[in-house]
């Protein structure tokens, strides 16, 4: 199997670190020539999106959180899934809520990068909304070392490279203490970077950012 791959997306991201955590043997590639607008993506994944996990048959799957729960399915050593239904519903959980709660304002964010283009009053409510997003996510942390029970999860897969996003972002902006009301979130945050496992798709994220001034 092969997953196609950016070191930036958080989205691709995910899948790379339930990869290494699972120690799986699957090649990480860059999309082909052409890029993900190209014929030859496109006939992988029609919508021109990362990731994409192309099996040994040639099928594909798209879609972060569809490729986590098929990697789980053949793969189920060591479980990333919470054995508790109740954990499992919250670990799946964050696997939604920084696509609907952080995304867009990262996403506005990202257009404000430049200084000749940016506008005060919009960085300036894109900012609260990415601190609302973040209060959804304190909500819902277990509070331990890990985002969900006591073991690594899918949660975590979700939760750090959207973090090292918003952790970028948040120093690009100059508001280095944006998670620091949320003690669950900043502790969590904290510790996530002292892994081994999660500190190497941090690196491969940063790696890929342009440098914040």
């Amino acid at each position: 199997m092969k997953l196609y791959s950016a070191p930036i997306s958080p989205f691709a991201a995910r899948v790379r670190l339930s990869i290494y955590r699972k120690g799986l043997d699957i090649d990480i590639v860059p999309p082909p020539t052409g890029g993900l607008k190209s014929d030859a993506y496109l006939a992988l994944n029609p919508m021109g999106q990362l990731p994409t996990l192309v099996l040994d048959s040639g099928e594909a799957l798209p879609e972060s959180a569809t490729i986590l729960e098929y990697l789980e399915d053949i793969y189920p050593t060591p479980s990333l899934r919470p054995r508790d239904p109740f954990d499992l519903a919250r670990a799946r959980l964050f696997l939604r809520l920084p696509d609907f709660n952080l995304r867009p304002a990262i996403f506005t964010l990202r257009d404000m990068r430049d200084p000749a283009k940016r506008d005060e009053a919009i960085i300036k409510l894109a900012l609260a909304d990415l601190s609302k997003g973040l209060s959804y996510l304190e909500s819902y942390l277990s509070g331990n070392v890990w985002a969900v029970g006591d073991q690594p999860s899918i949660a975590d897969c979700a939760l750090v490279p959207v973090l090292t996003i918003v952790s970028w972002m948040a120093s690009f902006f100059e508001q280095p203490t944006l998670m620091r009301p949320y003690r669950k979130l900043d502790t969590y945050w904290q510790t996530a970077q002292a892994d081994a496992i999660n500190a190497k798709v941090i690196a491969e994220q940063l790696s890929a950012m342009p440098k914040a001034e």
